[in-house]
């Protein structure tokens, strides 16, 4: 189960989420990190709250023993409801391949005419190298082939309980395409730094320390290269059982 709660100072934004596994997952060393393809049926709920406004989610994956996944969301805002319906199928323990329904609403508001379904399809595959290390990759797609993304992450034990993760990514759509790169060192299994970077010049900054096998302090800081006023911090605490 994994809870955080995070106050941003330039920006009222207030978080409290939480996911709970209906079985015990083992780590990869560092107590943040598990296998890339998760194969245990779980829950979610989030909140969270701008100003006056809020948004309130739910969401589960249910993993049946003939491999097939299904999945569900819902999503609650001021403005819009959206909710998902997905199927998938474990084709092996590194191997996964999904597609999800996906229906925004917006109700009575002025943009009611613009509901729509769309539908995304993705697969994901683990290269399990030596020990625990692994290289993952995932494809994503929708209908029309208008959105896709590629991304990438790998992840490596250093020797004794230092580690490395690193993340590539890209995606494509009507709008523009964004790359983004990810990295993030354990200098022990409870204690980590992470950067992230991408082309709209989005980078954030981040350190996580755990006080014991539950509870873990999270700070960061993220900006804009081109956007000087735009600064975030976050200081949260987080916690998995």
């Amino acid at each position: 189960m994994h809870c955080l709660l995070l106050p941003l100072p330039h920006l009222p934004l207030y978080q409290v989420n939480a996911k709970y596994f209906l079985d015990k997952k083992q780590t990869l060393g560092p107590l943040d990190q598990f296998k890339y393809i998760n194969k245990v049926t779980n829950v979610a709920a989030d909140y969270a709250r701008v100003y006056d406004r809020y948004t309130l989610s739910v969401a589960g994956e249910y993993f049946a023993e003939n491999n097939v996944v299904v999945s569900a969301s819902y999503s609650d805002s001021e403005y819009s409801d959206v909710s998902s319906l997905g199927i998938g199928y474990l084709i092996s323990d590194d191997f996964i391949v999904r597609t999800v329904a996906t229906k925004l609403d917006y109700g009575d508001s002025i943009y009611q005419n613009y509901d729509d379904t769309s539908y995304r399809f993705s697969a994901s595959y683990n290269l399990q190298l030596q020990g625990k290390d692994y290289l993952g990759f995932n494809v994503s797609t929708d209908d029309e082939l208008d959105n896709y993304g590629i991304s990438s992450t790998y992840f490596s034990s250093l020797g004794g309980e230092r580690f490395v993760i690193l993340g590539l990514g890209f995606s494509d759509t009507p709008s523009g395409n964004v790359s983004n790169i990810s990295a993030g060192y354990y200098f022990s299994k409870m204690t980590s730094v992470s950067a992230n970077y991408n082309t709209s010049d989005n980078y954030s900054l981040n350190a996580k320390h755990y006080f014991n096998q539950n509870w873990a302090l999270v700070a960061g800081f993220a900006g804009n290269t081109d956007f000087s006023d735009y600064k975030r911090y976050t200081l949260g605490v987080t916690g998995q059982f």
